[in-house]
């Protein structure tokens, strides 16, 4: 019982991290002309102020996560990051706006690892690929919640006001996670820990000697260069393209990514317990096939004339896409001691946030400036267009990843 109540609020967690990082998204276009900023700042703030500081904070916190009390760093983190979403409301100014999001990012950082590694030690092997696809399915959950949650308030409320009703309750759900969340290494009043610790520099010497490892970085970084452009700038998209209002844009995009990457994530993470619990090779090779079947669909998704094809599209896409992510995570954790799992957490979590949010949401911005005096407000289209070609790279290094992969047995706590 307690094992599925602390399942049950990391599901919450992961839900909320993504609401008040997808409202920006919505607003972005309103905070741009407000303080006054062009693409490439508003990249900068989608993108690099938030990856770099998110990467920064992840491995102290991890560290620290790897033998403390994981309940409380989850619980700390909710309320730092749900207290700086409320800041960005009252953001006067470009700086303001980026202080109060490197305050979400260092909030953010040292939940995901935190939940990740507290849950695959209390859940079995058997269930293992499924909680992590259920908790990046959570996380899928609250990109679109956050999307319809803020087109919805759009028409009662101004971006100020949305970022204050959003941000203030977030406080209350980490005050939950502390009191009610199970902490194994918790005893009688003391923490237990593992008897060894582990540090970044050996994660690091470990990936860098693991070639399926390798493989699995250069994944890391091209992948979410692509996924996280289209999260990030797909409701400007859909609003500068497609002429669509908040609240349509909001309801239909949140829409699309729900059925998507909800249901991807949970595919992937049926496929991978039943064919690759014990094949890490066929969790490779099955993320590479889809993250090559999503190059096209994102093709199709820039260039269509119709909104609702593009919709039908980025399902599509977002589907094959979100095929590849848990079974590369459970590859990833086959390849490490049980020691080193919040830190791998942390790395992997690091280099989709640097690619990803930072590369991905930030060099959008910059092509779309670049490509602006010949394309106008469809500027978006080729900026999104060029970076989809990380699709077929990840693809291939995922395959690689699962060939040269090596199984490694785990003992696992039970709860």
């Amino acid at each position: 019982m307690r094992r599925n109540l602390t399942f049950g609020l990391m599901f919450l967690v992961a839900i909320l991290s993504y609401v008040d990082r997808q409202i920006f998204t919505l607003f972005q276009d309103d905070i741009k002309l407000e303080l006054g900023l062009n693409d490439g700042q508003l990249g900068l703030l989608t993108g690099m102020s938030f990856a770099l500081f998110y990467a920064i904070a992840a491995f102290p916190i991890a560290r620290y996560a790897d033998r403390g009390d994981r309940r409380l760093v989850v619980a700390l983190c909710v309320m730092v990051w749900s207290a700086a979403t409320a800041l960005c409301g009252v953001a006067n100014s470009f700086w303001q706006m980026v202080l109060a999001r490197i305050g979400l990012a260092a909030g953010e950082a040292g939940a995901g690892p935190a939940s990740i590694s507290l849950l695959t030690e209390i859940f079995p092997p058997e269930r293992r690929t499924i909680v992590i696809s259920s908790m990046l399915a959570a996380s899928a959950i609250g990109i679109s919640a956050g999307l319809w949650l803020a087109g919805w308030l759009s028409q009662f409320f101004n971006w100020r006001e949305v970022f204050l009703i959003v941000g203030l309750p977030g406080i209350l759900i980490g005050l939950a996670v502390w009191l009610f969340s199970a902490e194994p290494r918790r005893g009688k009043g003391d923490v237990v820990v593992p008897p060894q610790q582990i540090g970044m520099a050996e994660v690091m010497r470990t990936m860098a000697g693991n070639v399926s490892l390798r493989w699995v970085g250069l994944l890391l970084i091209m992948v979410p260069v692509t996924g996280f452009a289209f999260i990030i700038w797909g409701a400007s998209f859909f609003q500068r393209v497609h002429g669509m209002t908040k609240a349509e844009t909001g309801f239909w995009l949140g829409t699309a990514m729900a059925v998507g990457l909800v249901i991807g994530n949970l595919a992937a993470g049926w496929v991978a317990d039943k064919w690759g619990k014990d094949n890490p090779r066929f969790n490779g090779w099955f993320a590479g096939l889809g993250l090559l079947a999503a190059f096209p669909l994102a093709m199709l998704f820039v260039y269509s004339a119709n909104p609702y094809v593009a919709l039908a599209c980025f399902v599509g896409m977002k589907f094959v896409m979100t095929l590849h992510l848990g079974p590369i995570i459970a590859l990833s954790f086959a390849q490490v001691p049980v020691a080193m799992r919040a830190m791998m957490s942390a790395t992997i979590n690091m280099l989709i946030g640097l690619a990803g949010t930072g590369v991905g949401g930030t060099l959008t911005g910059f092509l779309s400036e670049a490509y602006a005096p010949g394309f106008g407000e469809m500027s978006l289209r080729p900026a999104l267009a060029t970076l989809s070609c990380c699709l077929i790279v990840g693809g291939i290094a995922a395959i690689m990843a699962g060939r040269t992969a090596k199984p490694l047995k785990e003992h696992i706590v039970e709860a």
